[in-house]
C-alpha cells in the first residue's frame, strides 16, 4: 500500500490566460489566505496558461473556507472556479 503523504492543493480554473504568477499569488493572498507554492499551467509552446493552477496554501487547515470564499470571485474579469484536490508528494 502506498503511504505516501498527501497534501490538500487549491486547483483555479477558469483563470485569465494572461494571468501572471505574481498577480495570482498575490490575489489570494489579498483575501487573506497565505500561499506556499503556486504554479500556473503554461501551454509550452505558447507560454500562455490554458486557464488553470494549483495554488498550496501556508495553512492546509483552510483550505475548505478557502474554496467557499474563493470561488466565483472574479479575478481580471473572469469568474474563477476552485476547488480542493490532493496531491502527492514525491519522497
Amino acid at each position: 500500500m502506498d503511504q505516501t503523504p498527501v497534501t490538500p492543493r487549491l486547483l483555479f480554473s477558469n483563470v485569465p490566460v494572461d494571468c501572471r504568477d505574481e498577480y495570482l499569488w498575490l490575489w489570494v493572498e489579498a483575501r487573506g489566505y497565505r500561499v506556499s507554492s503556486l504554479r500556473l499551467i503554461r501551454d509550452q509552446v505558447s507560454g500562455t496558461s490554458p486557464s488553470f493552477a494549483y495554488v498550496q496554501l501556508m495553512n492546509s487547515g483552510k483550505i475548505e473556507e478557502a474554496v467557499r470564499f474563493l470561488d466565483g470571485q472574479d479575478l481580471r474579469g473572469r469568474k474563477v472556479q476552485v476547488a480542493r484536490v490532493a496531491a502527492r508528494l514525491s519522497a
